[in-house]
Parts: C-alpha cells; sequence; structure tokens
C-alpha cells in the first residue's frame, strides 16, 4: 500500500512539473505573440493620443495667464504619465492572459501573422486608424450624453415615484364589527 502511495505521490509531482513547463512556455509563446505585436510601441503612440484627448477635454478659460497655462501643461503631462504607467501594469498581465485565452498554435499563429509583410503592414497603420478613430470616438460620445442625461432623469423621476408611493400610507381597513349570523 505503502508503494502505491509514493507511487501516486511521484505522479502527481511529475504531473504538476509537466504542467509548470508547459505553463512556461505557453507564457513564453504569449510573450513572443505580444512582441509580435509591437504592444509597446502602440502603447507609446497611445501616449501622445491620450495626452491630447485630455487637452481637448480639460481647457483652460480663455482668460488663463501664460503661468496657468505651463502648470496646467506639466499637470497634463503628469496625467498622461499616471495614465500609461496604469496600461503598461495591464499590459505586464497581458502574456497570462494570452497564454490562457489561447492555444499554443493560435499563439504560433498570431505570432506568424504579426511578423508577416502583411502584419507589418497592419501595425504600421494602426495609428492612421486610431487618428481615424478617435474624432468618431468623440462625436458618439457627444451625440450620447443629451441621451444618457434623458434616461438619467427618467430613472430619478421614477425613484421619485416610487419612493412616493412607498411613503403614502396604505388606508387601514374599517373595523370590522362581529357577525351577527349564528355559527354552524
Amino acid at each position: 500500500m505503502k508503494k502505491i502511495l509514493f507511487l501516486v505521490s511521484l505522479l502527481a509531482l511529475g504531473t504538476g512539473a509537466f504542467a509548470e513547463e508547459a505553463n512556461a512556455a505557453k507564457l513564453a509563446l504569449a510573450r513572443e505573440a505580444i512582441a509580435a505585436m509591437q504592444v509597446d510601441k502602440m502603447l507609446d503612440g497611445m501616449a501622445g493620443q491620450i495626452k491630447k484627448m485630455a487637452m481637448q477635454r480639460a481647457q483652460l478659460p480663455a482668460t488663463a495667464t501664460p503661468a496657468q497655462r505651463e502648470r496646467f501643461d506639466v499637470f497634463m503631462g503628469r496625467v498622461t504619465e499616471l495614465a500609461m504607467v496604469e496600461v503598461k501594469t495591464m499590459v505586464s498581465k497581458l502574456d497570462s492572459i494570452y497564454a490562457e485565452v489561447y492555444s499554443e498554435a493560435e499563439l504560433k499563429a498570431i505570432t506568424s501573422f504579426f511578423t508577416t509583410t502583411e502584419g507589418k503592414s497592419m501595425l504600421a497603420k494602426q495609428p492612421q486608424v486610431m487618428t481615424r478613430l478617435m474624432p468618431l470616438m468623440q462625436e458618439l460620445q457627444a451625440g450620447m450624453m443629451p441621451k444618457l442625461q434623458k434616461l438619467a432623469q427618467e430613472l430619478e423621476a421614477e425613484m421619485k415615484t416610487d419612493a412616493a408611493a412607498a411613503a403614502t400610507p396604505t388606508p387601514e381597513p374599517a373595523v370590522t364589527l362581529p357577525s351577527t349570523e349564528p355559527k354552524p
């Protein structure tokens, strides 16, 4: 019996070691795919776009002094830097997500595609796509804001109606007098 337990233990340990090797190999494939996709270059390109979008959204009043504008630019640089640190932290976990989601064959195919001429062309053109996409996203957001505000107002009105209904006391039933009919 002890020999069987020993063999089962060895088998379990061996399987675990094999799984770790397979996971390490899959993580390496995931890292290769991410490198082939040039995620780091995409992030660097995004930094400028994030700062540009933030500057458009948070505009200073026309009366701002040059010193205020300079301080604001420094602030926006810090905001962009903070955003990029957070994004890079997220991306640092991308390899384990890819390894969990994609099969080894899929990771190899991703890497293969992005190392082809077509894959490299796609990556090179991504900034153009993003530049064209940003105004559309801003337009979508601008069009959606009044609709969201209307929905929020409707919800608020419904909640007030529900609260008023809950606060209105329900009338107590009138006092019931005992019946004068004989009991069977």
